[in-house]
């Protein structure tokens, strides 16, 4: 599909992508690990989750990365610098107090026009989804904005019980499964959303579900790609695991 001609004949600029980095938590369930290095800069194999992100972000050609830091923020600047070894340019976002994981967004540095996209991702995420796929994927879509899902199957341990209003036993499920669309944090937002993002503290679900509210395209990508939340322990040697087994 050819680019749409400007006023003057010639063709549009192609919207511009940028990248996004929520690396500013404390990692308290990661602890004692974080207590000397930022939850970003835990190793995995030969590189931290953090390079991994940047790695995808390399190879999807993104060129304009804004991190934001927090906790041992100046850790990840020193580890990172300025991005120009991986193709890209970084520059380093700081909350005078907590904004969410979508607030943070109020602070980018670069010029983000309407069609523009930023592709968020948290720091503490290890995925194998081709950035770059996606990315043009939302672009063709049209949509406002887009969060990567997963299903996950969740089995209850116990017998579920039903019973009715008065008490009165109707069913009971032994050990019931279900499936679920989970949210992995991955996340793309045209400039035009982010114009109306809240000022303040503000998180990624209720920006998005104030976009539906507000009539706005959202979509839900769905993907069977690995993608892993190392904001645990047992996740974290998981994915040491699948490494050392040349899984990843």
């Amino acid at each position: 599909m050819t680019d749409p001609a400007r006023a003057d004949g010639a063709p549009a600029a192609a919207p511009h992508r940028f990248g996004f980095v929520l690396a500013g938590g404390t990692g308290t369930r990661l602890r004692p690990y974080t207590s000397v290095l930022p939850k970003p800069l835990i190793p995995l194999g030969t590189e931290s989750i953090l390079e991994r992100v940047l790695r995808g972000f390399a190879a999807a050609g993104l060129e304009d990365v804004v991190i934001s830091v927090g906790y041992l923020g100046h850790l990840v600047e020193a580890v990172i610098g300025d991005g120009a070894s991986r193709g890209m340019r970084v520059e380093y976002t700081r909350e005078e107090s907590p904004l969410g994981t979508a607030g943070a967004l109020a602070l980018i540095p670069f010029d983000v026009a309407d069609d523009d996209v930023v592709l968020v991702v948290n720091g503490d995420t290890l995925t194998s989804l081709d950035m770059g796929d996606l990315l043009d994927w939302f672009e063709s879509s049209g949509a406002d904005a887009a969060m990567v899902c997963v299903e996950r199957a969740v089995t209850i341990d116990y017998g579920v019980v039903v019973a009715a209003d008065d008490g009165t036993l109707v069913d009971i499920h032994e050990k019931p499964t279900t499936r679920n669309l989970l949210s992995t944090g991955i996340n793309l937002l045209r400039g035009r959303a982010l114009r109306r993002l809240p000022a303040g503290r503000v998180d990624m679900p209720d920006f998005l579900l104030g976009l539906v509210a507000d009539g706005r395209t959202v979509l839900c990508r769905r993907t069977d790609d690995l993608w892993m939340d190392l904001g645990r322990v047992e996740d974290l040697e998981a994915a040491h695991d699948m490494i050392e087994r040349g899984v990843l």
